[in-house]
């Protein structure tokens, strides 16, 4: 709780000077303060029970407002210091992240080199000039095995991540223009093609292979619990719709950027693939206004946004960071289908170049 009067520190307020934290970790207003003394001088308790400022008394400045009474030097180094900050986060996060993923995959490659001793599946050499064969390669089981404990600690991963996210408010959609998203090029697959391709969990079955036009495949929607058999019956979409990604900041961003943004076949949780037609965030926004209807994939599509919006330096605000936290918080349910092992990425990958727009 708060201590009467003060501010909390920057990374935990959710509203300013005389906020506090109840039991249950919901920040509370002034108004709301439940102690017998006043949370600011002067202030006086209702029969309601709420407290209140005095007429005379002026109010507290909000965030806001301090900022807007800022000299434009004062914000450009608090913005040039905050981005630096950010960026300074978001490396750490990447280097723990780093360490864990190696981490774990050690103790598994390592359980599986002890199995193979174990259950003789060391070939030992014919030869004493040659050295003996203790670890084959990787087979099905192994890879599921990378990629379970992966998903193990992709939740731990997104929380640490959806910590570092600057809080910020949703900029105006006013001045969005879907022209300027775009997808690239990538010869004779389109973008969509290509995930489809990289994704599908059978080898693909092509209508015409010379014209790459892909016909079959198999993916699944783990939103709405559906396996998808034809390319027509898919989709492939942004987790973070264009608009949403742009009232996070991506109204910054040069055309060539939101274009990589589009076209990030990367990283796996960035473009996800989901039934055609199927229903999936219909409105295009974000999770504080819609999830999905299966609440054993809310980790995984958590743990994929979070993950999104860190790889591409995306604020949230306060209702979307409680929404991402309360799903996250579903990733120890006995009925929760955890992280999406096939939306992590396995190796380590290049962090964007983000470009902002000129002048």
């Amino acid at each position: 709780m708060a201590v009467q009067g003060e501010l909390p520190d920057k990374e935990n307020t959710r509203g300013g000077a005389g906020w506090w934290m109840d039991p249950q970790g919901v920040w509370r207003p002034p108004e709301e303060w439940p102690e017998e003394t006043a949370p600011f001088d002067g202030w006086k308790r209702g029969e309601d029970g709420r407290w209140s400022a005095p007429i005379s008394a002026a109010p507290v400045a909000t965030a806001r407002e301090r900022v807007e009474t800022e000299s434009p030097e004062k914000v450009a180094e608090r913005k040039r210091l905050s981005r630096q900050a950010r960026a300074d986060r978001r490396a750490m996060l990447t280097v723990i992240g780093a360490i864990v993923g190696a981490a774990l995959l050690l103790g598994v490659a390592l359980v599986l080199i002890t199995q193979a001793g174990a259950t003789g599946n060391g070939v030992a050499s014919s030869s004493e000039d040659e050295p003996e064969v203790i670890y084959a390669a990787d087979t099905d089981a192994d890879v599921r095995a990378r990629l379970e404990a992966l998903a193990q600690a992709a939740p731990g991963i997104a929380a640490g991540q959806l910590a570092a996210l600057e809080i910020a408010d949703t900029a105006s959609a006013d001045d969005f223009d879907p022209t300027e998203w775009v997808t690239a090029s990538t010869g004779c697959l389109s973008v969509a093609e290509e995930v489809l391709v990289q994704r599908s969990a059978v080898e693909i079955v092509w209508a015409d292979q010379l014209q790459c036009v892909p016909d079959r495949g198999r993916w699944t929607d783990r939103y709405l619990n559906t396996n998808i058999r034809s390319v027509i019956e898919a989709d492939v979409q942004p987790l973070i719709p264009a608009v949403v990604a742009f009232q996070s900041g991506a109204s910054e961003w040069s055309l060539e950027t939101r274009t990589a943004f589009l076209s990030d076949t990367e990283h796996p949780a960035t473009l996800h693939i989901v039934a055609a037609d199927g229903g999936h965030n219909p409105r295009e926004q974000a999770p504080d206004e819609w999830r999905p209807s299966n609440r054993s994939s809310w980790c995984a599509y958590a743990t994929d946004w979070v993950a999104v919006k860190a790889r591409w330096d995306l604020t949230v605000t306060e209702a979307e960071a409680e929404a991402l936290t309360d799903m996250l918080a579903t990733c120890d349910e006995s009925d929760s289908a955890g992280a999406d092992p096939t939306t992590l990425p396995t190796q380590p990958i290049t962090d964007p170049a983000i470009v902002l727009q000129n002048g």
